[in-house]
């Protein structure tokens, strides 16, 4: 009699209760492999992607419900897109598939949330308008707890997205910018601004860092690029479309102007930095 008694309080679970209770008994040594492979295993969890938000939240709602050390393959339509480190409702790693060497997150739960939502914001772009009713699988394993990584929760990284996904594609560059400025790795990557000038839309008060001689340089280009899109055009000129130069600056350094929507973003960068971030708008911008 015992026995139907455990059954019918199993199956009173909620669905959602019912899987983190299976993934919590499961043993820390089993092996990778255990599990992983059946759409049937209780360990998988999959949703159809309606879009960007489902896509998100999928992604934060694995993280907030996780809470001993899971490597986690994200699959979109059934591929693998990239893997998450979690533990303790923390993400503490982030690679995706393209990208071979991805920067380690610095220890600052902000600047690491910064870095993982970049990832996810790039992630967002390879696939396009693939998210749309593509299944979003998640495959879980135990593995070592993260040591000595940069973390963030479920909670940080949503704000970091939210305040990546602008009113424009250039807040979304700026972003990525701040993210790989704030990584760990971002001064053997050399991709550290020697001085910026953000001038927003609309005329709103301009954010300026740097020595003030590069900032003068930088003021100089804004106005020539201020003088250029003021001169009269043709009624029938298409609205300006947004553009990514790379103005000579000296030996080594280069001035990176971006320009969407009415603002402007400039950057005095060493050569190598200022072409990988013009390939980064690029890519962005497609």
């Amino acid at each position: 009699m015992a026995k139907p008694a455990r059954q019918s309080a199993g199956a009173a679970l909620p669905g959602p209760l019912l899987q983190a209770l299976i993934r919590l008994a499961q043993p820390a040594g089993a092996s990778p492999g255990t599990g992983t492979d059946t759409a049937t295993d209780p360990d998988t969890d999959t949703g159809e992607g309606t879009g960007t938000g489902s896509f998100q939240a999928a992604v934060l709602r694995e993280i907030s419900e996780t809470i001993l050390p899971r490597e986690i393959t994200l699959c979109i339509g059934g591929r693998r897109a990239a893997v998450l480190t979690v533990a303790q409702r923390r993400l503490a790693g982030l690679s995706l598939n393209s990208a071979a060497d991805e920067p380690a997150a610095a220890e600052d739960p902000a600047a690491a949330a910064q870095l993982f939502a970049s990832h996810l914001l790039r992630l967002e772009a390879q696939a396009d308008g693939q998210l749309v009713g593509q299944a979003i699988t998640f495959r879980r394993r135990p593995c070592a707890a993260p040591q000595d990584a940069g973390s963030c929760s479920a909670e940080t990284l949503a704000a970091a997205l939210t305040a990546a996904t602008g009113s424009t594609q250039l807040d979304r560059f700026r972003a990525q910018v701040a993210a790989l400025e704030a990584s760990q790795a971002c001064e053997r990557a050399s991709i550290r601004a020697s001085a910026t000038l953000y001038c927003p839309s609309g005329g709103g008060q301009p954010q300026a860092s740097g020595p003030e001689a590069l900032l003068s340089q930088l003021d100089a280009v804004r106005q020539a690029l201020m003088s250029k899109a003021a001169r009269p055009a043709s009624a029938r000129m298409p609205a300006p479309k947004p553009e990514c130069l790379l103005l000579p600056a000296g030996p080594q350094l280069q001035i990176l102007a971006a320009t969407d929507c009415g603002a402007l973003l400039l950057m005095a960068l060493p050569p190598e930095a200022a072409r990988a971030l013009a390939a980064s708008w690029s890519h962005l911008y497609g």
